[in-house]
């Protein structure tokens, strides 16, 4: 089990929570963005060994690079 948690444009922490699976996180990382207009949104999984946070950006698909 992993824990993530998510991240608002503004780089408020909106929620934090274990889960099993990548997909299942994904999933819940979708139902926390209320209106997925918002470019910016994130989610951070947390690494177990060093508790360090690796994040993920919402680009749908698309690169800024």
């Amino acid at each position: 089990m992993a824990t993530y948690r998510v991240i608002d444009p503004t780089g408020n922490v909106v929620d934090t929570k274990e889960i099993e699976s990548a997909d299942d996180a994904h999933a819940w990382f979708v139902d926390q963005r209320a209106d997925n207009s918002e470019l910016g949104w994130r989610m951070e999984a947390q690494n177990e060994q060093d508790g360090t946070w690796h994040f993920f950006d919402d680009t749908e698909g698309t690169s800024s690079k």
